[in-house]
Formats: structure tokens, C-alpha cells, sequence
């Protein structure tokens, strides 16, 4: 395993935790990497695990995500030092990728080793993640996990949206792999969200070899799904946008060129990341159609009956009643 950089919060401290249930009374776990939370003009690269412009920020992409989760399970998010998004356009690729792997890295290795230890008390668990909290879920599945098969092994699944599952990563890391189903165990579920308008532009999200799994059909190819597919939406966050309510449903489609979800209904258009008052600029780093803060709310309610589902099954196939 690669050196760790610094030293990482001490996680037995309530306060370095933005959800720690007290009494977990669910029988499995979620283990949620919130997004990129930090938009701080004076903070650094790398966000202080204190900041409170970013602990808000988590509080709220928590409320818009992670609550997918919260009728069957038990949710850990720990507070984590993150590329702060407000240097995103000004920063490339490699740059973001060699950040997180400092001190990102470093305070989510040290939050699992103490959830694992004092925490877990041998319930299977989800991971969760989206934007930069699926990058580092990519870190912790190639190198934590297969450091700690005993770990992995009580995974359900990873559902690692917002960023680029590749086939490359697969590849190099074949231990980890895609999810091809609506119920199979130990895989990543991801996809990113785009509209047609998006393909031929870059985004920092959508990397060459990129795969999706489609959110409403649950199948890998280009079989489309109809918005009479999607269960609901819950997007509490139209309130930047300017948007009460949504449009519509969304429908899906997976492009397996670019490898995305894209989702064809032209008046969601209005959720386009670049469609959000102050986002415009951040059209270099996404393109001009990226739907990038939808991944989860688009198809909110089919992820929770999805997960709900891989959970009934992973019982069911070990015998647990």
C-alpha cells in the first residue's frame, strides 16, 4: 500500500463524523463519501476537516443522497478533508487525481479502520459516494479493500455515481467489479448523467472507457428506459436552479461510446449543472449539458428499491433470514 500523507482526524471523536448512529438498529450499513462540499474563495486545495463552509456543504448533499438509503440502513458518513471545488476549473486532471490521493485519502482510510474496528460489529454494508466521494470509493476499492478482503467480502455493493467506473480500472484491478444487474453482489453501480448536447465535449467526470449501468432497466447496453420507468425524483436542490418541482420524470439511455446515462427529455434541460445561477463557469470543467448534480436525484427512488433489493438478495444467497 502507498505511504499515507500526514495525519489523518481521530475518529473516535463524535465530531469528526457528520451521521455516527448511536443505536444502529438496521440490519445492514451504509458507508457514505459525500461529493465535493467545499466551495470556500479563502480556504486552500485541500479543505481542513473543520472548515464549515464544507461541513454545511456535506450536510446538505448528505440530505440530497444519502437519505436514499435511510429506511433500511444504518448510515457512517465521516467528515474528510476534500479537493476543495471552488479550484476544479483551475486545476487539471492529474492534478485533482494526485490531491485526492493525499490527504483525502489518508482521513478516509483512518475513518473505515475505526468504523471496521468499534462500529461495524460484522453487519454487510453499502458503500456511497458521488463526484469526488466516488473517486476516493474508486482508492478505497482498488487498494483498502483488497488489503481487507475480510471487508470486502461482506460488501453489498458500491454505488459510486459521478464519476468514471473504466474499463482500464477494471482491468488493473480485478477484484472490483461492474455491477450487470438489477441484483448482483459486490459490484459498483455508476453511471454519470448527461444530456445529448454533452457528447464531444470533455468533463472531468467522464473518463476515456467510462461504464454505466442504466438507473432504470439496470441493464449495460443501449436498451432505453421510459420516464413510466422512473419511480421518482427528489430534488430538493431545484431551489438553485429557480425550479419548484420538476418538469418531468426522467428517462435514460445509456451511450456505451462515451459511456454515460444520458437522459433525452429536453425540458430537464433547466437542471443542467451550467443551468444553476453562479455555474455557468463551470461549463469547462463538466460541458455544457452535464446533469452531473442529478446523478442521484433523477432516479432517487429506483436507487432506494434497488438497494433495498441487493440487500433482500444478500441475505437471501447467504442464508440469512
Amino acid at each position: 500500500m502507498k505511504p499515507l500523507t500526514g495525519t489523518a482526524p481521530d475518529y473516535s471523536k463524535k465530531e469528526n463524523w457528520l451521521t455516527r448512529p448511536e443505536n444502529p438498529d438496521k440490519r445492514v450499513d451504509l458507508l457514505y463519501l459525500y461529493p465535493s462540499s467545499c466551495t470556500d474563495r479563502k480556504a486552500g486545495v485541500i479543505c481542513t476537516i473543520d472548515n464549515k463552509n464544507m461541513r454545511k456543504g456535506a450536510k446538505r448533499n448528505f440530505s440530497q443522497q444519502a437519505v436514499a438509503f435511510e429506511p433500511f440502513a444504518n448510515i457512517y458518513a465521516p467528515f474528510w478533508r476534500q479537493v476543495n471545488a471552488i479550484k476544479l476549473n483551475q486545476m487539471s486532471f492529474e492534478e485533482v487525481d494526485e490531491a485526492e490521493w493525499a490527504e483525502p485519502r489518508t482521513d478516509v482510510y483512518a475513518a473505515l479502520d475505526y468504523y471496521f474496528e468499534n462500529l461495524n460489529q460484522g453487519r454487510p454494508f453499502f458503500l456511497a459516494g458521488h463526484s469526488q466521494g466516488s473517486r476516493l470509493s474508486y482508492i478505497v476499492l482498488s487498494e483498502y479493500m483488497k488489503e481487507h478482503p475480510e471487508y470486502y467480502d461482506k460488501m453489498i455493493a458500491s454505488y459510486s455515481l459521478g464519476d468514471s467506473l473504466t474499463k482500464q480500472y477494471l482491468e488493473e484491478n480485478p477484484h472490483v467489479k461492474a455491477a450487470q444487474s438489477a441484483d448482483d453482489l459486490g459490484v459498483v453501480v455508476t453511471w454519470n448523467t448527461e444530456g445529448p448536447a454533452n457528447k464531444g465535449h470533455d468533463s472531468l467526470v467522464v473518463s476515456p472507457g467510462a461504464i454505466s449501468i442504466n438507473p432504470l432497466n439496470w441493464r449495460t447496453d443501449e436498451t432505453p428506459a421510459s420516464a413510466e420507468e422512473n419511480l421518482g425524483s427528489f430534488m430538493p436542490h431545484l431551489l438553485f436552479s429557480g425550479l419548484k418541482k420538476l418538469p418531468v420524470d426522467a428517462d435514460a439511455v445509456i451511450d456505451t461510446e462515451r459511456g454515460v446515462v444520458i437522459v433525452t427529455e429536453p425540458k430537464l434541460a433547466k437542471c443542467a449543472i451550467t443551468a444553476i445561477p453562479g455555474f455557468k463557469k463551470f461549463e469547462s470543467v463538466f460541458g455544457p449539458a452535464s446533469y452531473h448534480g442529478c446523478d442521484y436525484s433523477f432516479f432517487f427512488l429506483n436507487i432506494r428499491r434497488n438497494a433495498f433489493l441487493r440487500a433482500k438478495t444478500w441475505f437471501r444467497r447467504k442464508n440469512r433470514k
